[in-house]
């Protein structure tokens, strides 16, 4: 990985977006009175936080020494597509449920583009893993900004789109 500096940028933009929501959780209402909208919007935000920050510190982990970076990039984006797998089996699925009860803040507009990201995540993490992009540590850097494009998503929705 040949761009490190461009990854701890993405890891405190994360570690900020990880932070403030951890600060909504603390300011907010107690957590048994949290709505179902306010609490997948937390989750979301939470979980591609994370995502980014989990994406940021494997290269360190696994890229340590300059013996087989094949290998090294089948861990990492082994590791990058269990984790999306995750998301797109939980946040779909919900946010469906969601968007029958609350048709006004789930259209049908931020269904798509939130659950295209999660897409797009996977199929650049399968990419990397079945070695069918060329710049590899390219692909990841877009998979990580990704998770920071839907963690921002998520924020300013938990922020302004009130249920």
């Amino acid at each position: 990985m040949s761009n490190f500096n461009t990854l701890q940028q993405i890891a405190e933009i994360s570690l900020g977006l990880f932070g403030f929501s951890s600060i909504l959780i603390g300011l907010g209402k107690s957590i048994k009175y949290f709505n179902l909208v306010y609490s997948f919007r937390v989750q979301l935000l939470i979980y591609s936080s994370l995502g980014s920050m989990f994406g940021f510190l494997i290269p360190f982990a696994v890229f340590y020494d300059n013996s087989d970076y094949n290998t090294h990039w089948i861990i990492v984006s082994s590791l990058m597509t269990i984790y999306v797998i995750i998301g797109l089996f939980k946040f779909p699925k919900q946010m469906r449920k969601l968007r029958t009860s609350y048709p006004e803040l789930f259209p049908l507009h931020i269904y798509i583009i939130q659950t295209g990201i999660l897409v797009c995540i996977f199929s650049l993490s399968l990419s990397i893993l079945f070695n069918i992009l060329e710049f590899k540590s390219n692909g990841y850097i877009i998979l990580l900004i990704l998770y920071l494009i839907q963690s921002t998503i998520a924020f300013v929705r938990t922020i302004f789109y009130r249920a």
